[in-house]
């Protein structure tokens, strides 16, 4: 039994593969499905509830440049009137306008896009109509089973309890799943020849106008046979992607959706939520047996795997941007370099309650994207999401995981073939490695952490692969490490050694970007380490000065220039006229760089600032954006202008306030001053570790430097206020060798918010 289906390229030359499945049919190539984006370039980005002009505007100036192969679009037809996001998905006609634009709109959207090398997916509703009755977006009237402008009657819907409608009840039942209604939603008769003739018209047309697939949503309350009979009367080849909610012994699978497209494999991000975000830990994503098919779920070659979308982010299914520790974007990171299906990246706005929709204006009309403001989260933009689009391209295909390797159960490593390599560390502790790849010898740049998603102007560290393939790095806590062959530096081939080891944090592009850049959060170690017990190997010690980059994304009005001030004497002293200029991009962009350095160990909290030329100041709000400067290496820290209130900037929309404050920001933070007295011999020193993140989490590597002064070691840290901590002295040789100080381990409670506590003790 043989189906016939087509893969078409960027060109539309079209060729045909024989698959085995259970249809016995061999079509016309007008008239077949497509198996995955047929491109090259096949990362798929969702655009929620963009409008048309804005989608367009991207499509040229970033998602073509940036290596997007498809954009996914709102429903583009005629809705029922409301500011919910949902309104989307109750059609009131087909007529192409809606709360993104008019068909001209959309029209010159979807051909902007092809031109720039980024074909459109239009998510379409042909399970059901309205749940009720009124005037819709276009301005045509509508009853819940008549709908004269499609036109639509009482005859073309399903009644699954004979005459009457009722809602699904029984998700063990087949037929109460694909007969009864979903949530009130008139349900189409899709067997029935006009039903299907009018979908075919409504998906022909957007065809026509240069879309390359759909993503079929509410799929799982349609028959497959229905679908597969539609398939056959459009004019043209194209994608589909179908939305099949996975339910353990539901009636209705995944599975049944195969031979009519690529389905939704929701398994995948909710997996990846459970094991970011607990046990048992990423590493059971690779290893012994990587997530895919092995796992039940569909095949590679059919799954459509997405990050998270507007229903698993409303409903907790799945991460969000909200994630703490950088989940969400490594778990991003994770999906564009694994090798399981066709990957779509999510890209939406904040909300502060299940049902709002995105900003728009008084006539209904979705806003003018502008990103990182106005509640545009824009997280396809994040610099780590956007530089692995690049990553992705480069290993799709023919480039198998090889070289897996898991450090705890939140750190892994894998290879794509001998293209590429991805390090992703989800623990608290930075993991320190030789990594064996097979990538060639040369001197690769750190994608992960470059400003620019060009790999031949990458701007990351670089790092080196020696002849044997091994690869020497630190990766700091919730970070990742990412190098293919796309972003080599020329004429950099040398031996391991050469490689710097960075600690980079804080990769987040988003108004909610401060809340990862330091956790605050306890941790549960009870640790009763002694020398005996420890047999780790820290960083020897090191009073270099540590690189600092700021990249701030800010939109300024004429004139005006952002700045960063803070809590030590290098950022001022909260002194407005003391604040550091950040410099902006060329060509008057929104991006402000600057770069300098600071001691290891120093914390600090800080935040930014615009300066007009008539030197009114206005800072961003919320809680001050804090940040302890590793022992060693360089880092950058991305943020973007707007509300840095831990935990509640995204959902309020803060992102582009400017509230003007008049006095010092408040320590969020409790100060503790740690003092040792402590003989020690030449070239040793004495490091504090202990049971907080901001102590190391009891690893030695990451334990933190004191000054030294007459025999007495001291270092202040910002710690969370009113919580209970343990913590040691170490001493630390100039080999690196470690010595704990014997037990039991110290203990101390933190004051309130802005106390002070010293803490003075001699090394036992």
């Amino acid at each position: 039994m043989t189906r016939l289906y087509c893969f078409e390229n960027a060109s539309f030359s079209a060729s045909c593969v024989l698959t085995v499945l259970q249809i016995s049919q061999c079509a016309h190539a007008a008239d077949i499905f497509r198996r995955s984006p047929p491109r090259a370039r096949n990362t798929i980005v969702q655009l929620f509830e963009w409008p048309w002009d804005s989608i367009a505007a991207e499509c040229t100036s970033f998602l073509g440049p940036a290596g997007y192969g498809y954009v996914q679009v709102s429903p583009p037809n005629e809705h029922i009137t409301g500011s919910q996001w949902w309104t989307d998905y109750q059609p009131v006609s087909y007529t192409l306008i809606s709360k993104r634009g008019n068909r001209a709109q959309f029209s010159n959207m979807v051909s902007t896009c092809n031109r720039a090398g980024v074909g459109v997916i239009a998510d379409v509703v042909l399970n059901h109509m309205t749940a009720g009755s009124g005037i819709g977006f276009a301005g045509n009237s509508y009853t819940k089973y008549n709908y004269p402008a499609v036109p639509y009657n009482a005859s073309h819907f399903h009644y699954c309890q004979g005459t009457t409608a009722s809602n699904i009840n029984n998700y063990n039942n087949a037929y109460n799943v694909r007969f009864c209604e979903l949530s009130g939603l008139a349900d189409l008769a899709q067997e029935q020849t006009l039903v299907r003739n009018t979908i075919a018209a409504f998906l022909n047309d957007l065809l026509s106008l240069g879309v390359s697939g759909f993503r079929i949503d509410a799929a799982k309350h349609m028959s497959p046979a229905d679908l597969a009979a539609i398939g056959p009367l459009l004019k043209s080849p194209f994608y589909d992607t179908q939305e099949v909610i996975y339910g353990a012994g539901e009636a209705v699978q995944p599975s049944q959706y195969v031979n009519t497209g690529d389905v939704i494999e929701f398994r995948a991000s909710a997996s990846v939520k459970t094991y970011f975000t607990g046990s048992p830990g990423i590493a059971a994503l690779v290893t012994p047996s990587p997530m895919g098919a092995a796992w039940g779920f569909v095949n590679s070659g059919i799954a459509n795997y997405i990050m998270a979308n507007q229903d698993t982010e409303r409903g907790g299914t799945s991460l969000t941007s909200q994630s703490a520790n950088n989940a969400y974007l490594l778990s991003g990171i994770f999906m564009l370099g694994f090798n399981y299906g066709t990957p779509t990246v999510y890209s939406g706005y904040n909300f502060s309650s299940y049902d709002q929709g995105a900003p728009q204006n008084g006539a209904g009309y979705t806003n003018a994207v502008a990103c990182y403001s106005n509640g545009w989260r824009c997280e396809h933009r994040w610099p780590g999401i956007a530089n692995m689009v690049g990553f992705h391209n480069a290993v799709v295909g023919g480039a198998s995981l090889n070289n897996v390797l898991a450090g705890t159960s939140q750190q892994i490593a894998f290879g794509r073939g001998a293209v590429g390599f991805l390090i992703i560390n989800n623990d608290a502790s930075t993991w320190t490695k030789t990594w064996t790849t097979s990538l060639p010898a040369g001197k690769y740049c750190d994608i992960i952490h470059s400003t620019t998603t060009n790999p031949a102007t990458c701007n990351g560290p670089s790092y080196v692969i020696s002849s044997t393939g091994s690869l020497t790095a630190s990766v700091a806590p919730h970070d990742a490490l990412a190098i293919y062959i796309g972003a080599v530096i020329v004429g950099g081939a040398g031996n391991a050694a050469s490689s710097v080891a960075i600690s980079s944090v804080s990769l987040l592009v988003s108004s909610s970007a401060s809340r990862s850049q330091t956790s605050t959060t306890s941790a549960t170690s009870t640790s009763t380490s002694t020398t005996a017990a420890t047999t780790s190997s820290p960083t020897p010690a090191n009073n270099t000065p540590v690189t600092i980059t700021l990249i701030q994304t800010a939109s300024t009005a004429s004139g005006e220039v952002v700045k960063v001030v803070g809590s030590i004497p290098q950022l001022g002293n909260w002194g407005p006229g003391s604040a550091l200029a950040l410099a902006r991009s060329s060509g008057g962009g929104s991006t402000w760089t600057l770069t300098g350095t600071l001691p290891p160990g120093t914390y600090f909290e800080y935040k930014f600032i615009k300066v007009s030329s008539s030197g009114s100041v206005t800072w961003e709000e919320g809680n001050n954006r804090v940040y302890t400067v590793p022992a060693a290496g360089s880092v950058t820290l991305y943020g973007t202008f707007g509300s840095t209130t831990s935990g509640t900037s995204a959902a309020t929309g803060g992102g582009a306030a400017t509230n003007t404050l008049t006095s010092t920001p408040a320590s969020t933070q409790a100060v503790v001053t740690f003092k040792e007295s402590a003989s020690t011999a030449s070239g040793e020193v004495i490091k504090l570790a202990g049971s907080l993140s901001q102590l190391g989490n009891w690893a030695p590597g990451s334990a933190i430097s004191m000054s030294s002064a007459n025999s007495v070691w001291s270092v202040t840290l910002s710690l969370p206020p009113n919580t209970a901590f343990q913590y040691k002295y170490i001493r630390v040789k100039s080999s690196g060798a470690v010595s704990w100080e014997s037990d039991p381990n110290r203990s101390a409670t933190t004051g309130g918010k802005g106390s002070s506590t010293t803490l003075a003790s001699s090394f036992r």
